[in-house]
Formats: structure tokens, sequence, C-alpha cells
């Protein structure tokens, strides 16, 4: 720990140095989050169920690594929590009390706050109960008591720890005159972020009718059916099958027609609750007991969402120039603060217009549930899908705060696997000279600055997370090693670019191509929507287990698949249209008697070459004729 504080301080002069002079290349992983050391100490001290050690770590509150494990206590969609406990701790977590002096981990602490109370929130969001007017009203004007702490724990950062005596009139002064350059600096846009959610959760929550579960089961049943969870949707004769990205497009709207607020909410917020849903869902159904769906089919069908979702905020920005709504957002940003600051009563409040929110916190908020998703997922196909989002965030990025988010996803991706991410140093130096070429060298400093400070507070995040697993493995010695994890994914991976991983996942074995709308069958292999209508024998490809149709999962991935079609291509996993000219001549060929099979064994020799220049250590003849024996099996089905 005191040796990356060091490192730290020494490159605080030059934000471009390579993320390793930041960041220990001592991986901590993220696998098994939920076997926190003081979790596991709360079972053997007897503490067994999600409500007796929600007492107990609520004692504890200041305790920051206390602190952390109530957040993961709170956020596991397992646990289930009764309704006293869960007001009493939103009650507690409305008590600005703990935050009356500041420390070099006053951010951070605050950041962790926020967040559990946000778990809380959410966990009463899905819980059969409801908040009085009176505790609603007292929770809902704690909001600006935080809003100021926000302000000056900011200005603290910002000023130094160590600075004591600086004068009230200094104060206002320094903060006066270097408010645009230190704000962007030193801001933690997760707590902005946070703050307005906790405020637009509130005024969602009605006690005068149980409105929140309605539209959780409508939620709940249109994805059943779009996933074909409730067996039927995907009838392999007499229903239409979907064909398109519609079935997603569709039921997104369903559900918005399906909303609404009897209080004023901002308008992003809509979108935001139906995504919250959607995620709750799918990781409920993949970690239950009865395993409704996998967790690889969890995380895909998640990953479409965010892709489907932030699609619709690139096309925004597509013919806009970089940054630039930066203007615009700091105008509203201050707008924003003074609003949340000024909050008066609940209801008073509630029967003015639509509330102040930050301009694209919708793309900001599903940035943030990719980052959630990256800290708990053990999948590289995952972590390589959250890559290239970030990365697209971050070249689109409208304003500091989607680049603040970008960068965040992109230091915790580099973190788990430095070797397969090393590419992101160049991501930023590529950025940096982008800045400089479009804009006044005034963007590039604030970014690089704003780089350094997003280095700095993940340091302080990794501590939290590093000083948890330094103890579990004190404290067990057995069990399954996370560093030891981290290494095994770094030796599977490393032959293997990014993009080749994320084509792995969604190839149909009888194409042999990335496809945009998939089906997991009941064995769990994959297969195209298009190749499961041309069966003529029902039964899987690769194993030849019968297909039932009540067990097929359909697994959109068209935005995905859009978005990535380019990489695809380049890398070989998809034939360009000259290729597919020739390969159309050699199947009408008579010369040939298994064109098809032929056509397969090209784009495998483009895909292998691909990887062949990765690792000169593998022949092409070594590798393909594994896949020719199978592909001709495939195509025989057909």
């Amino acid at each position: 720990m005191d040796n990356r504080s060091s490192q730290s301080e020494s490159s605080s002069s030059n934000s471009a140095q390579p993320i390793n002079n930041f960041i220990s290349n001592k991986t901590t992983s993220y696998e098994n989050i939920s076997s926190n050391i003081i979790l596991l100490k709360l079972e053997e001290d007897g503490f067994t169920t999600p409500d007796g050690k929600a007492k107990e770590l609520i004692k504890e509150l200041s305790e920051i690594k206390y602190l952390y494990a109530l957040k993961l206590l709170f956020e596991n969609p397992l646990n289930r929590f009764t309704p006293k406990v869960l007001r009493d701790s939103l009650v507690t977590f409305a008590d600005p009390e703990p935050f009356d002096y500041y420390d070099i981990q006053s951010v951070t602490r605050l950041e962790l706050h926020l967040r559990t109370w946000m778990a809380v929130l959410e966990k009463i969001c899905f819980t059969q109960m409801r908040l009085s007017k009176d505790l609603r009203d007292r929770i809902y004007n704690s909001l600006p008591k935080f809003v100021e702490i926000h302000r000056k724990t900011t200005q603290v950062m910002q000023e130094g720890i160590d600075n004591k005596y600086i004068s009230d009139f200094n104060q206002f002064n320094h903060r006066q005159i270097n408010n645009d350059d230190d704000s962007i600096k030193k801001r933690n846009y997760n707590i902005d972020f946070l703050l307005i959610h906790l405020r637009d959760t509130l005024h969602s929550l009605r006690d005068d009718e149980t409105w929140f579960q309605e539209i959780i089961r409508r939620v709940k049943n249109l994805l059943k059916a779009a996933l074909n969870i409730t067996p039927g949707i995907l009838s392999i004769t007499g229903v239409a099958l979907p064909n398109d990205n519609c079935s997603i497009l569709s039921m997104l709207a369903q559900i918005r027609e399906s909303l609404s607020f009897k209080y004023p909410v901002a308008s992003y917020y809509v979108d935001w609750r139906i995504m919250l849903i959607i995620q709750n869902n799918l990781f409920t159904w993949s970690e239950s007991t009865e395993m409704i769906i996998s967790n690889k089919f969890s995380e895909l069908v998640l990953m479409e969402y965010l892709w489907n979702f932030l699609e619709r905020e690139w096309i925004n920005v597509t013919n806009k120039s970089i940054l630039d709504s930066q203007t615009k957002f700091d105008e509203v940003s201050n707008k924003v603060a003074k609003a949340l600051k000024n909050t008066g009563s609940f209801l008073n409040d509630l029967a003015g217009n639509e509330p102040l929110a930050l301009p694209h916190i919708l793309w900001f908020g599903i940035l943030d549930l990719a980052q959630n998703l990256v800290q708990k997922s053990t999948r590289t196909a995952t972590y390589g899908l959250c890559y290239y989002l970030a990365i697209e965030s971050l070249n689109k990025a409208p304003s500091s705060f989607i680049q603040f988010k970008a960068v965040e996803i992109l230091l915790h991706l580099h973190n788990i696997n430095n070797q397969m991410f090393s590419i992101i140093e160049d991501d930023f130096d590529q950025y940096i000279k982008k800045l400089n070429e479009n804009k006044s060298t005034d963007f590039s400093e604030k970014f690089q600055n704003l780089l350094l400070f997003i280095k700095e507070k993940f340091l302080e995040d990794l501590k939290i997370l590093s000083d948890d697993i330094e103890n579990e493995k004190k404290g067990k010695g057995k069990g399954k090693g996370l560093n030891q994890n981290s290494y095994l994914k770094k030796e599977q991976t490393s032959s293997f670019n990014v993009i080749d991983i994320i084509a792995n996942e969604i190839t149909c074995p009888v194409s042999s191509e990335p496809e945009d709308q998939l089906c997991i069958l009941k064995c769990q292999h994959t297969l195209s929507l298009n190749n499961l209508k041309r069966l003529k024998q029902k039964k899987c490809p690769e194993c030849r287990e019968k297909i039932e149709e009540n067990d097929i999962r359909y697994l959109p991935q068209n935005s995905i698949y859009k978005n990535l079609y380019n990489k695809f291509s380049e890398s070989g996993h998809i034939l360009s249209s000259t290729e597919l000219k020739n390969s159309d001549q050699l199947y009408n060929s008579d010369d040939s008697d298994n064109s098809e099979a032929d056509l397969i064994l090209i784009k495998k020799k483009k895909f292998m070459n691909s990887i062949i220049k990765l690792n000169s250590n593998i022949s092409l003849s070594s590798i393909l004729p594994k896949f020719q024996k199978n592909n001709i099996l495939h195509i025989k089905v057909l």
C-alpha cells in the first residue's frame, strides 16, 4: 500500500505516465467478492442471516471496511431483509454525522456511503413494503446536507488535507479563482450521480399504492417472454420467430408506456429504472439455486441492453465535435448543485416542475452498471465488451462527466488483466493527441489533470479491496486463491486479443461467424437463430442432444454485433464482400463436393492467421485439422 502511495506522489506531475506507475503489477481480482473476510467472520460468530449481519455492521458504519462489507451484503440479489432492518438502515444512512471530519479517504468513504445507501433503497424498491410520507420526507431532506458535504470535501481535497490554517476569506477567494480547473481536476462525479439517483428514486416511490411492485412484475414478464424463459415464444413451427432488434425495442417501448410517476422525476429516470429492474431480474435468475439462466447468458443479455441504451446516446452526439457539451454541462451542473442544496419540503418540491439532472446522466449510469459488472464478473468476454463500451464512450465523450466514468472502467480493466488490456495506455495517449488536434491545449491539460485524479482515486478504491483480499488470505489459507485465479485468466487469454474473445463468445458453430441473434440450447451450446430454423433434425449440431422448444433461450446480440461488425471483419471473423464473392464462385463450382465446408475452412484460416500473428510458435497446420471434421459434420446436419 505504502509503495503504491509513493508511486502516485512521484508521478503526480505527469498524468501521461504509464498506468503501472500508479497501479501495482499485483492484480486485485474481483472474483468471489461475496466472500468478504468480515462477512465470513460474522458467519463464524453465529450471524448467519442477512438481517443479523446488517445489524452488526451498521454499528461500525464509520469504519470503511465495515461499510464495504455492508455494501456487498445489500448488493447481493439473493439476500432478503425484513422491512424493519431496511427501514432502520435507510434512516442510519441518511444521517450525515459520520462526515464531520476530513481525511485522505473522505472522498472514497463518501462515495461508498452513498453507494451503500443506494443499495438499501434498491432493496426497498424490490421488497413488499411502503415508506410513510413522514419517513420519505425526512430522508429526502437529508440530501442537501450530503450535497454540502460533497462540496466541502471536494474543496478540502483541492486545497490539500494538510492545509489547516487557511483563512475563511482565503478559502473563498481560492475557490473562486480556481473553480474552473480544480472542479474538473478533483471532482468525483460518482457522488453527483448517486445524489441525483437517490433524489429521483425517493420521488418515484409512493405510499398510497403498490405501483412499484406492479411495474417490476410487468418488466419481469416481458423480459421472460423476450428471452423465452416463458415457454412458447420461440416456437419452431406456427409462430413467427424474432428476426431483428425489434424484440428489445418493442419490449422497452411497452415498458415505458406502462411507467407513470405520481411525482415528477427527471426524464432520464424512466429508462434508468427500467435498466435497474432488468439487471435485478437477470442477476436473480442466474444466481438463484434454480439457475433459471446461466451466468454467461445473464451477462451477455445485460451487455446487449447496455449497448442498446448507449447506442441511442451515441447517436445524439454523432455529428458533434469532441467535448461539444462541456460548457453546457458546467452551467447545468452548477444549477443542479444549487437545486439539491436548496431542497425544501419533499412534497413542496414535488409540486414543481421536473427536477434538474446532469446532461447525459443516463449515459453515465449505464457506464456505472458496466463498471459494476466488471467488478463482479470473471468472464473475459464481458471484460472485452465493457472495454469497447468504455473506449467508445471516451472517444465520443461530450464532457468531463463521461470522460470520468469511461476512464474509471478502463483502469479497472487494466488492473484485472494488464496484459490483455495493455492497449489502454496507448488509448489514453491517442485520446490526448486527438484533443490537441481538435481542441485547444486547454482541453488536453484538463483531461490529463482529470486522468491523474482518477488514477489517485482508483488507488484508494483498490486499497479497500486489497486489504480485504490480504486479510482473507491470512485468515483462510485455503479455498480459492483470488490472485491465483487472476493468473490463470491471464494464461488462458494471452494468445488472443480482445475482439477474438468476444467473437468466440457469439460465434455460431455452423456458420463459424459471429451472429446477431443466437439461441442457447439446454446443453448450453450456442446456435444462431437462422440455423436453428434450418435444422432438418431438431438436435444440437455439437452434442446431438434433442432440442426441446421450451428449453431454448433467445440471446439477442444485435447492438453488439452492429457496433463491432467492422472489428469482427478486420480480424477475420466475418468475410469481406470480396471474399464472399469468391466463396460464392467456390460454392457454385462443380469441382467441389464440400463447397460449404470449404467456405467455413476459408473463414477458419483467416481467423487462425490473425492468432498466429500474436503467437509465432503456432502453425496453421497444427490448428486447422481440429476444425475440418467438426464443421463438415455441422453442415451435414442442416
